[in-house]
Parts: C-alpha cells; sequence; structure tokens
C-alpha cells in the first residue's frame, strides 16, 4: 500500500519521489488514498496562506495559494478542466464531443470555463481567510473526495489512464474515502464542525453530478474528467462554505 500511496502523490504531484515503475491497475486498486493526497494539498496551501498573510493583502494571498497549489499538482487538473470544458460545450453527438476534448487545440468552451471556475476558486479563497485558514485544508481534501466521488459513480471510458481508476472505484473506495476525511471535523467545534460535514456531502455531490453530466455527454468518465471534478468540487465546496457562513449572518 505504500509504495501504491507513492505513486499516486508522484503522480497527482510535483513531489519528487524515488519510484521505481508502477502500474496503473495497481495504483488503482488504492484509489482511495487520494483523499490523503488531498491532505498534502491542504497543509500546503494552509502554510502558504500564513506566509503570505505577513507580505501581501488577502486578495492577492487568495490567488497566490490558488496557483501553488496547482503548480504542486502541475495544472494537470487545470488542463483536465480547459479539455472537459471543450468537450461539454461542442455541439454533436458523444463521438463529435469526445473528439472536441481529445483536441490539442484550446476550445472557447475550455477558455471561458477554466477562468470562471479559477475566478471563483480564487475570491472565495480571499473570503476563506478572514474565516479560517484551516479551511483550505477542508477544500482540498473534498476537491479530492469528489475526484473520487465522480469515479465511483462513473463509467469508465475506453481510452486514457483515468479509466484503471474509474473501473476499480465502487461503493467501498468511496466510504473508506468519506472515513479518510473525517479527520477534519477534529479541527473544528460547534458550527465549523457542521460546516464541513456540509462540504463533505457536497463534495460527494458534486462528483456525482459530474459523472452524470460526463455519461450524458461523453458516454462515461476518463482522466480529463476526474481532473475536472478535482476543480469545480473545490468551486463548489468553497461556494458552500461561504453561503453557509453568509445565511447564518456570521
Amino acid at each position: 500500500m505504500l509504495k501504491e500511496f507513492k505513486a499516486l502523490i508522484s503522480f497527482f504531484t510535483r513531489i519528487p519521489l524515488p519510484i521505481s515503475e508502477f502500474s496503473f491497475e495497481d495504483i488503482a486498486n488504492y484509489f482511495y488514498l487520494v483523499v490523503l493526497v488531498g491532505y498534502l494539498f491542504g497543509i500546503f496551501g494552509v502554510a502558504l496562506a500564513f506566509l503570505f498573510e505577513i507580505l501581501f493583502p488577502k486578495l492577492l494571498v487568495g490567488i497566490l495559494v490558488l496557483f501553488f497549489i496547482e503548480y504542486l499538482n502541475g495544472f494537470h487538473h487545470i488542463d483536465g478542466l480547459i479539455d472537459f470544458g471543450d468537450g461539454w460545450m461542442a455541439v454533436g453527438d458523444k463521438k463529435k464531443k469526445l473528439m472536441a476534448m481529445r483536441d490539442r487545440y484550446i476550445g472557447c468552451g475550455g477558455v471561458v470555463l477554466a477562468i470562471f471556475v479559477n475566478l471563483i476558486s480564487a475570491f472565495s479563497l480571499f473570503y476563506i481567510l478572514n474565516i479560517n485558514l484551516l479551511y483550505i485544508l477542508v477544500v482540498e481534501v473534498s476537491a479530492k473526495l469528489g475526484m473520487l466521488s465522480c469515479s465511483t459513480f462513473g463509467k469508465p471510458l475506453i481510452e486514457g489512464t483515468g479509466r484503471y481508476f474509474v473501473k476499480k472505484a465502487d461503493e467501498k473506495f468511496l466510504t473508506i474515502g468519506i472515513i479518510l476525511s473525517l479527520p477534519l471535523l477534529l479541527l473544528f467545534g460547534g458550527i465549523d464542525r457542521k460546516i464541513t460535514i456540509i462540504a463533505i456531502i457536497v463534495a460527494v455531490i458534486s462528483g456525482f453530478c459530474m459523472a452524470k453530466i460526463s455519461k450524458k455527454h461523453f458516454g462515461g468518465v476518463n482522466g480529463d474528467v476526474l481532473g475536472a471534478s478535482n476543480e469545480i468540487t473545490r468551486a463548489a465546496v468553497l461556494l458552500t462554505i461561504i453561503a453557509c457562513f453568509k445565511i447564518l449572518g456570521l
């Protein structure tokens, strides 16, 4: 399991780990550990936010934190979000939409979706910084849980490395992923703990919706869809946290 977890870290981050050759089929058996990768992103984001708050205004801090989190991922998920947007907005049947998603050229749909999703995330992080830095950890873990949820409810497409994760993921994987998310509750008390529970639920729902959208438009889920799920779930959870505080007048 340790070898596969290191392989997941190597695949989803730019962290240089000494890893020999690995099989996607092998690491797919432990795909639920991607939630733990979310903890790494979250801890990294919290540390950066703490440092940057000393140097820069909060609005700039939110943008910088998001940039460096994406950089740690190698902009891999943003690439998936752009490809997903191109395919989603393409006109035609599933075959044409898949062709648009796989096209190496960037289209308007992908650019616009990526811009708006990242604008939402960057500005939402600005508000989160005024509430509690630890919510960054909640958001990043939830983003990976959304990806796991998408793979659980999705049907694998034939091509791409993402098919290994989608084929292996099931309700057991999602259950383990949710359990691995529960330590987040230890960080908070009172209303913050309840909002964290809501964030976890929203992450699962977001992944489910992404799987259904992808089935309708592409016939299934691939790596681009999983990457898009990470980005869209992050934005959805951030908006949910802010909405909860707004509704409660906090």
